[in-house]
C-alpha cells in the first residue's frame, strides 16, 4: 500500500506540474509574440508617420497598440496566477516528501488504510440498509 499510495501522489503532483509548466510556457510565448507585434506596429507607425499625416490612421494604430498592451497585461496576470499555483504545488510536494520521510509515516499509512477500509464498509452497510428498507 505504501509504495502504491506514494507513487499515486507523486504521479498526480508530477502531472499537475507538467500541465502548469506547459500552460506557463504557452503564455510566455504568447506574451513574447504580443511584444514583437507591438514593436512591429510601432515601427510601421514611425515609417508611415512621415508619409501619411492622416490623424485617423494614427489613432487606429494607437488603438491597436493599446489593445496589444491590454492583451500583454492580461497574459502577464494569468502568468502570475499560474506562478502562484506553481508555488502551491511546490508546497504540496514538500509536504508530501516531509510526510514520507517522517518516522511515524508507516503508522499514519496504516491508520489511513484502516480509515479507507472503514469508509468502504460504511458505504456497503448503507447500501444494504437501503435494500432492506
Amino acid at each position: 500500500m505504501s509504495t502504491n499510495w506514494e507513487a499515486e501522489q507523486k504521479a498526480k503532483l508530477k502531472n499537475e506540474r507538467e500541465e502548469l509548466d506547459e500552460k506557463m510556457a504557452g503564455l510566455e510565448r504568447n506574451v513574447e509574440a504580443l511584444v514583437l507585434e507591438e514593436k512591429q506596429l510601432k515601427a510601421d507607425m514611425e515609417r508611415e508617420e512621415d508619409a501619411e499625416d492622416d490623424a485617423k490612421f494614427q489613432r487606429l494604430e494607437e488603438r491597436a497598440i493599446a489593445r496589444l498592451r491590454n492583451k500583454q497585461a492580461e497574459r502577464k496576470k494569468q502568468l502570475g496566477e499560474l506562478k502562484k499555483e506553481q508555488r502551491a504545488l511546490t508546497q504540496q510536494e514538500n509536504q508530501l516528501q516531509a510526510l514520507i520521510e517522517d518516522e511515524k509515516y508507516p503508522e499514519w499509512l496504516e491508520l489511513k488504510k484502516k480509515r479507507d477500509d472503514a469508509i468502504k464498509e460504511v458505504k456497503r452497510l448503507e447500501s444494504e440498509m437501503k435494500m432492506l428498507i
